[in-house]
């Protein structure tokens, strides 16, 4: 009788080491994230969360251990590497550039575009993920001119655009009304239905009970 192989993670992170002038931030960590689940990232300030994401994200490259994507070993040299192999993050603070405009910033720093840029077709991609995901947005609206809760849906979009398969949520309701940490929620449920996996840090027990698949 033939047994079904056993499907990878989407990401798996084995003994993750990374120290900063000596102060260790993260010892021999171990964490994955499968398809279709939140996995929850629960710790203090200062315990390492953001660090061993930021490890994954490709912004830090770690002392020691290994990443795989997919049963697939990966060595992420910028964030740029990580995109293309499928995970995407959204920080606290969005990496976003205020005086452009919503479609103008989905394309930032994308290779291989057009001389002449195909601005109607990528409104209507942005218009197709917003309202897939419940991420609804103006393409041609200014950065500057949105709201918080706004400016995260559009990183949001931005990752989901670049077809980030793991997104990474760094303490995403710290700035949110509780209107738009229920929207946030919505979207999550529907990315995780569809086979995303989300890595959700957070210091907020009810938000972190309530919506996560696992607690690590």
């Amino acid at each position: 009788m033939n047994k079904e192989k056993a499907v990878p993670p989407l990401v798996e992170m084995q003994g993750i080491t990374k120290a900063f002038a000596g102060v260790t931030a993260n010892r021999e960590i171990d964490f994955d994230v499968l398809s279709g689940e939140v996995h929850a990232l629960l710790g203090e300030n200062g315990a390492g969360k953001s660090t061993l994401m930021n490890i994954l994200y490709g912004l830090y490259r770690p002392d020691a251990g290994h990443i795989f994507i997919k049963g697939t070993p990966y060595t992420f040299m910028s964030p740029k590497d990580a995109i293309a192999a499928g995970i995407g993050m959204v920080h606290q603070h969005f990496m976003l550039v205020p005086s452009q405009t919503v479609w103008e910033n989905m394309i930032l720093g994308l290779e291989d575009l057009p001389y002449i840029l195909p601005r109607n077709e990528i409104r209507e991609k942005i218009r197709n993920i917003s309202s897939q995901y419940g991420l609804e947005v103006d393409p041609d609206a200014k950065i500057w001119q949105l709201s918080i809760g706004e400016q995260q849906r559009v990183a949001i979009l931005q990752m989901l655009f670049r077809k980030a398969k793991v997104l990474i949520l760094d303490e995403p309701t710290a700035v949110l009304t509780p209107q738009e940490s229920l929207n946030l929620f919505k979207t999550i449920q529907q990315m995780t239905a569809e086979g995303h996996g989300i890595v959700f840090i957070s210091h907020k027990l009810d938000e972190v009970l309530s919506l996560s698949d696992r607690i690590t």
